[in-house]
Order: C-alpha cells, then sequence, then structure tokens
C-alpha cells in the first residue's frame, strides 16, 4: 500500500509547539513546495506544517519518506515524536510504528530555516540560500534562505524486511546490483532477495537480526544488454523483490544504464571514448516556483532546449536537484556534473576532519550521493564549491585540509565509480587539492584583447598538465528582455534596469540596447569557448549559466526560460563537434591592410580525412588543404591572409571548413578602420608621443594632455586654453587624476572580474567615425576598453555631447563617459578614456584610428558620415558606415 501526502496543508508560522498547534492560526499551503514561493519570501525561523490523512488499516510495518525539507525538520504522527534530520536536500525515513492509527490522523513537521544572520546556517551544509547578499540582496534577489516540505512525501507498507536501497552499478563489463536490507521485526529473519535484469536473475539469502541491517551484492558479470549513452540512452529495470519467510515482504524497482565514465591521463573517458564536457551550469531558480523545480514539463523542455543547443552535459550547482531533473537526463542523454550542496557562507573556525560541521556536510553528500548514483546521466561529483572564498586563509590551515579530505572521501565512498572533484575552485592550485585527480578554475573577466590574452596564459600550462583540468565557471553577461509587465513579482528588475538605461543618452530603445548586450554576451563566451577548445588537455568547459537568477544576467535564458537569441546563436556555433577556429585577439583591422587569420580546427569527433578550409570576407576567398584532423584533437592548420576591404565599417568573415561529410561554417565580426593619419597641429602636455598621427607641434594649437599627465601643471594649462576658447583632448587618466580638470569630475575604475559587466556604447554622434554609431560594442574595442570612465563631468556623468559611454549594471551600478565633449566657458573639453597610446605605439589599428579621429576632430568639423544597406547570402541585412564614398 502506498500513499501520497502531498498536497494541501496547514500553515503555522512561529512555534505554539506540538500541543499549541491544534489553536494556532493557519493558512492552507502546498505541499511540495517552498513556503517563499507561496506565502512570503521574507520569512525565515520555524514554521509548523500539519496535516490530516485517513488510514484504513494499520496493520503491519510502514515507512513514512520524506523526499526534503529545508532546512531541518522534526517530525510527530499523532503527537508522537518519530524522529528528525538535518539537511535541505535530501531524503529521509522514519518508522511511524505504533503511532499510526485506524481512521485519521494527524501528522506535523516542525521546519527550521536558519536565518542567514543564524549562527546555524554556516554551520550546515546548503548552496546558493543566503549567498552574496552583500551583491544580491534577497530580497529582490533569489538568494534567499528558504525553507518548507519541498519534496514529496509518502507513507508506504511492507513487511518486516524492508529494501532501504539498491545500487547498480552500470558497468557493462561487470554489472553488479547491491542490495541493502533492514528488519523492522524483534524477530530474526531470513531474506531471500531475488534480482531481475534484462536477460538475467540473480538470488542471494541475507540473514537479518532483530531491528538489524544486512547487505546482498549480487554480480551479473558481463551484460549484453544495450548501452546507455548521449546519442542512444537507452535505460533498463532493476527489478528487486525480497521475501520474507513464505510473503513477499518488499519490492524496489531502479533504473540503470549500462555505461562506464574514467579518468585517463588528463582526459575523461565516456564509454572507452574521449568526452569533452560543453556544459553550462544550472541553479535551479524559477520564475514561480523559485528555489524548487516547477514539474516534469518545464524540466523536459529546459534540457531538450539545452541539448538542442549543442551542450552535451550540465552542471547542477550546489544544489541536490529534485530526482525527476536526473530522471529527464538520462532520457534525453544530457550528461550531467552533481555539486554537493556545500558552499560558503560556512563555519571556517570549525573546519576539520571531525566535528558538527564536518558531520554534517560529509552526511549531506553521502545522503545524495547515495539517492542519486542509479542514475547514468550523472558523470561527475563536485563536493564542495569555492570553499575558502570568502576567507582564503582557510585553504592554508589543518582544518580546511581535513575538511577536504572528509569530503572528497563520503563521496568516492558512497559512488565509487564516478570521478570527483574535491573543491570546484577558482584557480588549479594543486597544492591545495589532497585527492582528486582532477583541476578546475573559474576565471571570469570582461571581452578584451587583454583578457583573452591574460586568459590564454594562465589556460596554457594546466592545459599541459597530465591531470584533468576543467574551466568549470566563466562567462559574460547579457541582459533580458525588459518590457514593462503588470503585478510584477518581487523580484522583477525590468523596470530598473530599463529606466537606468533611459538615464543615458543612449539614441534608441531600451529594447535595441538589450539586444546589444545579448550580441555582446553570445560573443564574449564564443571567443573564450573558442580558446578552450584549442587545447586538447582542457578536458572541458562549463558556462555560467544556463538562466538568470535575478540579479545576475549572465543566462542563455532569462529565468523565465525567456532565450536570448544572439547569445544562443553564438554559443550553437561554439558547440558545433568540428569547428574551425581563428586564433585573434584583436578583431579591427584597418583598411586595404592582409589580414592574418591562424586556423584551427576543434574536432571532438571521429577523425576526418580530405578537409578544406575557406576564409572567406567581402567576396574574396582564399583556400586551404586538404588536410586530415585526427579524431579528438584540436589542430593547429595554417595561418591564411586575406585582404582586409577598403570600406570602413563591420564585416562578417566566414571561415567554412568542408569534407568527410561535415560541413562548418564559423563566422567572426571583422571591424574595419581608417588607416589615415591626422595630419594636425597640436600642443601636447605630457612626454608621451602620438604614435603614428603624423602631427607637429605648435603652442598656439589645440591642447592634449597625454594619457596619465594630467597634475596640477597640465591641469592649468588645460583651464588657461579653455577659458581661451581653445579646444582640449584630455586622453584617458587614472582615477586620481579628475581631480585637475577645472570642472567637477570624477572618474570611476571599471574592475570586473565577477559581478555584473560594464557595456560599452555609442550614440549618434560622429566625432569618432572609428566606432560605429548607436552600437553596443562587442569585439570593436578589444584593444582600447577602459580601466576607468567619467562617472561625473561637470553636472552629471554624461556632457553635453556623448560619443561613447559605460553602463553597467547592479551590482555596483555604473553609468559614465568614454569619450564626450563639453563646453567649458568659451572652450571645448573632449575626453577620451579609451587607452590609445600605447596600443597606438605598437600598430594598433583601432587605436591608431580613434586617436587620429579625436585629433581632426579637435582640429575641426568631423567629415559627413555615409552609409550604405547591402544584404547578406544568408538574408540578413547589414549596413556599410564611411567618411569617403563606398567603393
Amino acid at each position: 500500500m502506498h500513499l501520497t501526502l502531498d498536497g494541501t496543508w496547514d500553515l503555522i508560522v512561529g512555534d505554539p509547539g506540538i500541543a499549541g498547534l491544534a489553536d494556532a492560526p493557519s493558512r492552507p499551503v502546498t505541499v511540495p513546495g517552498l513556503w517563499e514561493a507561496e506565502i512570503d519570501p521574507a520569512l525565515d525561523g520555524v514554521v509548523w506544517y500539519r496535516r490530516t490523512f485517513d488510514c484504513a488499516d494499520p496493520s503491519g510495518r510502514w515507512t513514512l519518506r520524506f523526499g526534503a525539507v529545508m532546512d531541518v525538520a522534526e517530525v510527530y504522527l499523532n503527537g508522537v515524536a518519530l524522529g528528525g534530520h538535518v539537511g535541505a536536500f535530501t531524503p529521509f525515513e522514519l518508522d511511524p510504528g505504533g503511532a499510526l492509527v485506524a481512521g485519521q490522523n494527524v501528522l506535523a513537521v516542525r521546519v527550521t530555516d536558519h536565518a542567514l544572520d543564524d549562527p546555524e546556517h554556516p554551520r550546515t551544509a546548503h548552496g546558493k540560500q543566503g549567498w552574496a547578499n552583500h551583491a544580491f540582496p534577497s530580497p529582490p534577489s533569489l538568494y534567499l534562505t528558504y525553507g518548507g516540505i519541498w519534496q514529496p512525501v509518502t507513507l508506504r507498507r511492507h513487511g518486516p524486511v524492508a529494501v532501504d536501497d539498491v545500487f547498480v552499478d552500470g558497468d557493462p563489463a561487470d554489472l553488479t546490483v547491491a542490495v541493502e536490507l533492514s528488519n523492522r521485526s524483534p524477530d530474526t529473519a531470513t531474506a531471500r532477495v531475488r534480482v531481475a535484469v534484462p536477460g538475467d536473475v540473480r538470488e542471494a539469502e541475507v540473514v537479518l537480526p532483530p531491528g538489524g541491517h544486512g547487505r546482498a551484492v549480487l554480480a551479473f558479470g558481463a551484460s549484453g544488454a544495450a548501452r546507455w549513452s548521449p546519442g542512444s540512452p537507452v535505460l533498463h529495470e532493476a527489478e528487486v523483490t525480497v521475501a520474507a519467510g513464505e510473503e513477499i515482504s518488499d519490492t524496489r524497482t531502479t533504473r540503470f544504464g549500462l555505461r562506464t565514465i574514467a579518468v585517463a591521463g588528463d582526459r575523461l573517458l565516456l564509454n572507452g571514448e574521449p568526452y569533452r564536457m560543453r556544459s553550462a551550469l544550472v541553479q535551479g531558480f524559477y520564475a514561480g516556483t523559485l528555489y524548487a523545480e516547477p514539474g516534469r514539463d518545464a524540466i523536459v523542455a529546459e534540457v531538450a532546449e539545452a541539448k538542442r543547443l549543442g551542450l552535451n552535459t550540465l552542471r547542477l550547482h550546489i544544489k541536490a536537484f529534485d530526482p525527476v531533473y536526473l530522471d529527464v537526463c538520462d532520457e534525453l542523454g544530457m550528461l550531467v556534473h552533481c555539486d554537493i550542496p556545500v558552499a560558503e557562507p560556512i563555519a571556517h573556525a570549525e573546519l576539520g576532519a571531525d566535528g558538527e560541521v564536518a558531520d554534517r556536510c560529509a552526511t549531506a553528500a553521502t545522503e545524495q550521493v547515495r539517492r542519486d548514483r542509479n542514475h547514468p546521466s550523472v558523470v561527475l561529483w563536485s563536493a564542495m564549491n569555492e570553499l575558502g572564498l570568502e576567507y582564503e586563509p582557510s585553504r592554508a590551515s589543518d582544518g580546511y585540509e581535513g575538511f577536504a579530505r572528509r569530503m572528497y572521501a563520503a563521496v568516492a565512498e558512497a559512488d565509487p565509480t564516478r570521478p570527483v572533484i574535491e573543491n570546484d575552485w577558482v584557480d588549479p592550485d594543486p597544492d591545495r587539492v589532497f585527492a582528486s585527480p582532477i583541476l578546475t578554475a573559474h576565471w571570469y573577466g570582461r571581452l578584451s584583447t587583454a583578457y583573452l590574452t591574460e586568459l590564454a596564459a594562465k589556460a596554457a600550462p594546466w592545459a599541459a598538465s597530465p591531470r584533468p583540468f576543467l574551466m568549470s565557471e566563466f562567462g559574460d553577461w547579457g541582459l533580458p528582455s525588459l518590457e514593462p509587465r503588470e503585478n510584477a513579482p518581487f523580484w522583477w528588475y525590468g523596470d530598473t534596469l530599463r529606466a537606468a538605461i533611459e538615464r543615458t543618452p543612449w539614441p534608441r530603445t531600451a529594447a535595441a540596447f538589450v539586444e546589444g548586450t545579448q550580441r555582446y554576451q553570445g560573443l564574449a563566451d564564443r571567443l573564450q569557448i573558442e580558446l578552450f577548445r584549442r587545447h586538447d588537455g582542457i578536458a572541458g568547459w562549463c558556462l555560467t549559466e544556463l538562466t538568470d537568477v535575478p540579479h545576475e544576467f549572465n543566462g542563455l535564458w532569462s529565468l523565465e526560460r525567456e532565450g536570448k537569441p544572439a547569445a544562443l546563436a553564438e554559443l550553437a556555433l561554439a558547440c558545433e563537434d568540428v569547428l574551425p577556429i581563428v586564433a585573434r585577439t584583436s578583431w579591427t583591422v584597418a583598411a586595404g591592410e592582409a589580414v592574418e587569420l591562424p586556423v584551427s580546427v576543434a574536432n571532438d569527433g571521429p577523425a576526418l580525412t580530405g578537409v578544406t578550409i575557406e576564409a572567406a570576407l567581402r567576396g574574396r576567398t582564399v583556400r586551404y588543404g586538404p588536410v586530415d584532423l585526427p579524431a579528438h584533437t584540436a589542430s593547429e592548420v595554417a595561418t591564411v591572409r586575406v585582404p582586409a576591404p577598403e570600406v570602413t565599417g563591420t564585416h562578417e568573415l566566414t571561415v567554412r571548413l568542408t569534407g568527410d561529410g561535415v560541413t562548418v561554417v564559423n563566422r567572426y565580426p571583422l571591424h574595419v578602420v581608417s588607416g589615415e593619419p591626422a595630419r594636425v597641429a597640436v600642443r601636447l602636455a605630457g612626454s608621451a608621443s602620438l604614435a603614428g598621427a603624423e602631427i607637429v607641434t605648435d603652442d598656439a594649437a589645440p591642447l592634449v594632455v597625454a594619457e596619465g599627465a594630467l597634475d596640477a601643471d597640465s591641469g592649468a594649462l588645460v583651464a588657461e586654453s579653455l577659458a581661451a576658447g581653445r579646444p582640449v583632448l584630455v586622453l584617458a587618466q587614472d582615477a586620481d587624476r579628475a581631480r585637475h580638470l577645472p570642472i567637477p569630475a570624477e572618474l570611476t575604475e571599471v574592475a570586473t572580474a565577477w559581478g555584473s559587466t560594464p557595456f560599452l556604447f555609442t550614440t549618434g554622434e560622429l566625432a569618432v567615425p572609428a566606432l560605429p554609431p548607436a552600437t553596443v560594442l562587442t569585439t570593436e574595442p578589444m584593444t582600447i576598453v577602459p580601466d576607468a570612465v567619467w562617472t561625473r563631468l561637470g553636472d552629471g556623468p554624461f556632457p553635453e555631447h556623448l560619443i561613447a559611454g559605460m553602463w553597467k549594471p547592479f551590482p555596483d551600478e555604473i553609468a559614465g563617459t568614454v569619450v564626450g565633449e563639453t563646453r567649458v566657458g568659451p572652450g571645448r573639453l573632449l575626453v577620451c578614456q579609451f587607452p590609445l597610446l600605447t596600443a597606438a605605439r605598437e600598430g594598433d589599428p583601432m587605436a591608431t584610428a580613434v586617436l587620429a579621429d579625436l585629433l581632426r576632430h579637435l582640429a575641426g568639423p568631423v567629415p559627413a558620415l555615409r552609409s550604405e544597406q547591402d544584404r547578406l547570402a544568408d538574408g540578413r541585412a547589414i549596413t556599410y558606415y564611411a567618411t569617403k564614398e563606398i567603393p
């Protein structure tokens, strides 16, 4: 007999005690579910759940099972304390014993949700509950501390011997089923265990002492049944029957798949073949149910879309997801990297191999692994995530080492069939990885030549390591739709963000700005993925993240699962099994120059023979090949050269790979700028030269303050020139130099290793033709990304004429000027925070072109901007801009 106790329960806020429940005011609440989603997002502390149910015949033995209660549960049946559980994510079972009666029964559960400031919160295993509230105040963000009976509640009857657990080791060469049993009777019991799998049956006998436990291990040897793989996710069932005496005492059916996962040197092997992880991080937040899964249909839609995109893995992030999520991944062939929810904040002073914190966390790990280890989709565990990030000195302590070893052992002992990441950490740091063979990194940065160069330098030595190295977190931001709505939920961000965009001089709609940020996000993510894929020794990558969490907007989909089209298109391209890659860290070139294209091919599939590479740019095509590509290998193919167009603006470079039944086209935006020098006269304050501008110096000419040269003396020259009605150009300065301008001014540094992206945008002002107008910039300024912006120039963050600006959403919102011009008395003050001089001296086309544009604008009027509409072969519209006739 099996009863479900889901449905409507009574919820009593506060703690009247079991004796006071009958008289306490209550309200209805749905189980399973979190009370924050239905009652109050700010509710913490103690809450009671109560419901009645009927049982016609209470005879026999029963098990009461809770799928999960967040965080601490104390269970009473008809006023009798049955027991409890500490741990927000994992199931527990209780014996209702003699408390179950015929007729109506009253089940009550005292649930404690530790508030963020409760000292017990960092002493329990948890995931994102209460995480980073200093950056993402919750509410309105969703990093709340949660509470409730959030997974199903069942009551089942069985005989004297119950099946407690079934573990199927699905190695097709050595299929084994382990059955754990408990004797619920006061007498010794002999249990006959029968296990049936496809094509085979095994039996065993176990003698159990009164109230004792036992285990039967049934070895089937090699299995001829169909294997499970992402492309053919065939599932089987192990049917377990336990007899005690002449009666069937209990049964259980467990689903499993036949497959292997292993570490071999620096690679992961799935079913004996190299497996390169292409993953996205999933936090498991939803618009309606918050931190609980919304139901099977929604999960199927989410996983199917991720697989359609080309991802082969999902990292279920520091949360034990509803088992239905894993069921769906099993069925659809989506691999899963499961995190154990052990994360910051934690009681660092109490870390060690033993003690209450270690016991609670190790128990949570064991319970989760035992619950989920039969899912063939699960191929990797992380025993904890970024532990030590809030107090890094703890990582050097003996307590941390003891805790890390304890956590690794808890996972590995519960499941010896899968690899385990010890602490999914922000840097490889092998000296503080004590047991795991796998190293990880969480590297974040905004799209720039400097960051991609740094990223390549950081990744290279670890890609050459003999151990598997996973880029297990990275990624950039792109805003979701901000369309107005009625009856907005407490977490709604759209009105605030839309208003912030509309406060800037952005000349188009907020929706157009959002679209531009999504294009930026997609390109930033893809260029990083391509960098990782050029290294055989990087075992895989995990993009942060699949869906947004307010107010963390790095998802490919919004919280409400609305896709970000431009970001999705770029990621789909990055996920091609065979991908031709151009290894450049700059995508701006001078008109007419020869463009070098170092071409690699990442092949995550079988060997290919006789393939050809074609690079095409505005009607000019260069071919290379044929070449052979080995299986599961990244190959440097060749460096080819194509001439850049004479037409300035952004063009599309395509790289096509064809042959051996494969055709793949990769695309890059190539921005073309004029190489014409400025040829003007200026007065230069500072020792730097204006390389490539072909200037002459003249004390009567417009003043240019070199980068980093604004001080008391040059500030006096600025004031003098402006008072005389002469224009002044102030190039990029450090934040502490703003005080030397003769107007109220403030510079703010922009640091975004993690925590939202500063979006660069242009207006309709045409003073710098090298920058495309009215655009959220993506790859165009990669070589000259500013380190600080003017957040005050006179009366506010933006001058009279903004040419290029920056807006960074929360946390730590920044709005300011990168390039702009304002009147100061009779003079014109032009500022530019793009760092140009060093890059220009090194021949960078964008730095040279922007500098020349600024100097020409300083000296006289801007040439008229011309545009021409065109359409690409695939039907997409494109606009070319130029300051001269378009050929």
